[in-house]
């Protein structure tokens, strides 16, 4: 290992280097309060003397900075404390004449140049005491082995650019008292499901949990919006997170409709069932609540219980200043700019401010924000921002900004919060057609160049599947555009004709259902969509969602059935295949379909739900189809869906009851009775079936022998044992920094 000690702020480096010496003396190192015998970071005693520690960051001076304050300001106070003796620390490198130059400047408190620990020195104790490196979280997880382990427990994509920019952050991090808790949750349950109100700190909490466990070999996998992309890569016996941020988007009547709620319970179950699999879920509390409150799934698994549930309320004090001090440290901002938050200890006015969030923080605190404010006007930005902190986008959107920027984000922000590259570009140029926007500079107004200009501003861009994404820069760019934007009815129908996607579309219904838009709204786009063939070129799914929205106009009736031609003569994978069910039996009789090959080629290699198997077999039902290929492409997908169903609730089986385990001369022996363990997925699987339509099972002559008879009890045996050896979480990671000092000290500048 080879650490420069610049992911740690100066007061965290203080506490790994007491940590170290109390190691290496074997000797409890104290701490002191600011004010209290200057020049003073930790004393102990050794043969009834005592030994003074200074230790000193410097990572951001360098050598001839740290040699200059030593001379001109420590020297003077090591004199006035007359140490027996003096140890001086810093996170600088060292050269064998660099600790002679200063153990000259403290003679004769410092007796001989081992007493002088730089860089160096501290990676070679850090090898020496492995344990120390482990308790600083900061630290440790910057370490090159560690980091090695995390990208390579990364799925390759998505997942893995996701996880280098966690890592990244990580930085920033501040472990507080919620930490230890989440990390109990998921010990128990392995389950965790983080709410709290926007800017709190949920997502920070999750992805710094989620980089623990990557560290550890836990596969890491990030849901950006179904779980049927986890679904697929899931691996029964293998470690693995899933991560899913803000699981219900930000309106819970999307996910109801399309019955997330069931697949997210679902997964739920799934994840239970196997203990080597971890799922971290994060979700606004209102959004939370409503979900429940609407969501009979939701209730019935009562799912905020505090079985899975974290709620991040509040702050203490000191957490608060933790998080303050960190985001000055590694903000960038120049000495006058912190002066500015010192004078006067106005930094305690920001920490008990009732508007104190963690995101209003990395806000006053960026630089690139701050860009055009000067220095005496820094104060009153800050008092500003924590007063109204929802205009804390407006200045930067409207004024520091231009129409071409502007536009760009709305077209993210209204597909969702995230949009591949080639449909941005495509959107982007469109809206400025519709908008009529005007270049009134020399600048350069292509997507590139605007692209680049809100980047890191607003948007970020990442790779996923060989494709680039744009998405939001903060979750919060959302809510004032939305809130900006969402009663401008000419502006939202340009918005929504330049973006062609379904996606959109989505999120069209959903900010109408919430009532986020004007209901009629709705209507009334989807409407100018269609008039103004805006649909003709786009996907299936698209033009079915549309057409689903007409369904009650006669009006529309000729184009909807021409739509429903297309895709019956030229099938393609359709993913709002029950919205196609609907208007395919709304007009059957119209349509004179003469075979149903047409459906075999819709559902043919893909997985149905359980809302599209049912929707599929009423359809069956109600005309009476016969075509073999399609009733048997359903019963596979009932059979599967089915055993998958199963195959979740097999943890509910207490096998301890079954399996025996004994020792014969130090060997391992296990008996179990396969016969009460069939008879217990027997009953479970009763139980599902009583779930199903019974015509409906004997109508495709279920075999429920057949989907027993895939269960392989052998393995169901192997992973309980399993189980009972699976190692405990480090309980050492769930340490704090003990609360030693006071804010003021904290605040303190050496």
């Amino acid at each position: 290992m080879n650490y420069d000690f610049s992911r740690l702020n100066d007061k965290e480096f203080e506490f790994l280097v007491c940590d170290l010496l109390s190691s290496l003396y074997g000797k409890r190192v104290e701490r002191f309060k600011a004010g209290r015998d200057g020049g003073v970071d930790g004393r102990f005693y050794c043969s009834g003397k005592e030994v003074i520690l200074q230790c000193k960051h410097y990572i951001k001076t360098g050598y001839k900075g740290l040699i200059r304050r030593l001379k001109n300001d420590e020297k003077q106070k090591v004199i006035k404390l007359k140490p027996k003796k003096y140890i001086f620390i810093t996170s600088l490198p060292l050269s064998r004449h660099n600790k002679k130059e200063i153990q000259s400047i403290f003679t004769p408190f410092i007796e001989n140049d081992q007493d002088v620990f730089g860089q160096e020195d501290l990676n070679e104790l850090l090898a020496k005491y492995p344990d120390v490196e482990e308790r600083h979280f900061k630290l440790w997880i910057s370490s090159t082995s560690v980091l090695t382990r995390i990208i390579n427990n990364a799925i390759k994509g998505r997942s893995e650019c996701e996880l280098d920019e966690i890592q990244k952050r990580s930085c920033k991090y501040v472990q507080t008292d919620d930490y230890p808790r989440a990390l109990e949750i998921i010990k128990k349950n392995k389950v965790l499901i983080i709410s709290g109100e926007p800017g709190i700190g949920k997502t920070t909490l999750a992805e710094n949990i989620c980089l623990y466990y990557s560290s550890k070999n836990y596969e890491f996998i990030d849901i950006e919006e179904s779980l049927t992309e986890a679904e697929s890569i899931f691996k029964k016996g293998k470690k693995q997170i899933f991560y899913f941020d803000d699981f219900l988007g930000s309106n819970y009547f999307e996910a109801i409709e399309n019955k997330k709620d069931s697949h997210v319970v679902k997964f739920i179950n799934r994840i239970k069932s196997d203990n080597k699999k971890i799922f971290v879920l994060t979700s606004r509390t209102n959004i939370l609540i409503s979900g429940v409150h609407h969501s009979s799934v939701f209730s019935n698994k009562n799912i905020q219980k505090d079985e899975y549930l974290l709620s991040i309320k509040s702050l203490n004090p000191y957490d608060r200043a933790k998080i303050l001090y960190n985001h000055i440290w590694f903000s960038g901002l120049s000495e006058e700019f912190i002066d500015e938050i010192y004078k006067n200890k106005r930094y305690h006015k920001i920490i008990k401010h009732q508007n104190y969030n963690p995101r209003l923080i990395e806000f006053i605190t960026d630089v690139a924000r701050i860009g055009g404010i000067v220095q005496h006007s820094y104060w009153e930005y800050i008092e500003g921002t924590l007063k109204n902190p929802k205009d804390i986008w407006s200045n930067c959107f409207k004024v520091q900004n231009n129409e071409y920027v502007r536009s760009l984000v709305n077209l993210i922000v209204f597909n969702g919060g995230n949009i591949k590259e080639e449909e941005l570009t495509k959107s982007y140029y469109k809206i400025i057609e519709l908008e009529h926007i005007q270049n009134i500079s020399n600048t350069e107004k292509d997507f590139v160049s605007i692209s680049a200009l809100a980047t890191r501003t607003f948007i970020q861009r990442h790779k996923k599947d060989e494709e680039f994404i744009y998405t939001l820069f903060n979750p919060s760019i959302s809510d004032y555009v939305l809130n900006e934007y969402c009663q401008d009815l000419h502006k939202l129908t340009n918005i929504f004709k330049s973006l062609g996607t379904i996606q959109s579309l989505h999120q069209l219904t959903s900010l109408g259902k919430g009532r986020i838009v004007n209901f009629d709204y709705v209507k009334e786009i989807c409407l100018s969509i269609f008039n103004e063939n805006y649909c003709v070129d786009r996907t299936y799914d698209y033009q079915v969602f549309i057409a689903y929205q007409l369904t009650d106009d006669e009006n529309y009736s000729n184009n909807i059935k021409i739509i429903l031609q297309k895709i019956i003569i030229k099938p393609d994978f359709i993913k709002e295949f029950s919205k196609f069910l609907s208007l395919l039996t709304i007009y059957y009789k119209d349509l004179e379909i003469a075979d149903q090959t047409f459906l075999y080629n819709l559902i043919s290699n893909r997985y149905l739900d359980e809302e599209e198997i049912n929707d599929l077999a009423n359809y069956i039902f109600t005309f009476g189809v016969e075509d073999q290929v399609v009733i048997d492409e359903l019963n596979v997908n009932i059979k599967y869906h089915l055993k998958d169903e199963l195959e979740t609730h097999l943890s509910e089986i207490d096998l301890s009851e079954f399996v025996d385990v004994s020792y014969d001369a130090g060997d391992e022996q296990v008996d179990y009775d396969v016969n009460r363990i069939k008879e217990e997925v027997i009953s479970i699987a009763d139980n599902i079936v009583e779930t199903y339509p019974f015509e409906l099972l004997e109508y495709y002559n279920y075999e429920q022998e057949e989907v027993i008879d895939e269960i392989d009890i052998d393995e169901l045996v192997s992973d309980y044992l399993s189980s009972l050896n699976e190692p405990d979480i480090d309980d050492h990671l769930t340490m704090r920094q003990s609360h030693d000092c006071d804010i003021d000290d904290l605040f303190e500048r050496t």
